[in-house]
């Protein structure tokens, strides 16, 4: 225990002590009255109705509540790791195609029977290379 809890105990001790003293005074005076003043042969009857006060409070002062420290700072580390830079990926340039060279279309000719491949599928002697169709 420490700090306010502490004073509190000692507060409460304190007062703890005075209540003591202050009830062996009282018991001290009620006894010299009672040797100092020795009862007469006389009865006496006495009757009263008092309101109970005591020259000390019964009830336990207000205290303020206890002061908690805030918890601990910590600071953050001084070491921290070096970044990590990561490269920009590498892009290829986009491939182009480019659509082949119109072939020469070479036309077979069949001289018996007379006609163009593929309208004469068979021909009796060898097929004759012609170039390219007449352009329309």
């Amino acid at each position: 225990m420490g700090g306010a809890s502490a004073y509190i105990n000692a507060k409460r001790g304190a007062q703890y002590h005075r209540e003591f003293t202050v009830t062996r005074i009282l018991t001290a005076l009620l006894l010299a009255t009672a040797v100092l003043f020795p009862a007469m042969a006389e009865a006496r009857v006495v009757v009263g109705v008092g309101v109970g006060v005591a020259p000390w409070p019964y009830y336990y002062p207000y205290y303020p509540p206890a002061y908690y420290y805030a918890p601990a700072y910590y600071p953050p580390p001084a070491y921290y790791p070096p970044p990590v830079y990561v490269a920009p990926p590498v892009y290829a340039p986009p491939v182009t195609y480019t659509a082949p060279a119109a072939a020469t279309q070479t036309r077979y000719y069949c001289d018996d029977p007379q006609g163009y491949y593929p309208s004469v599928p068979n021909c009796n002697r060898a097929w004759r290379e012609v170039g390219p169709a007449p352009a329309k």
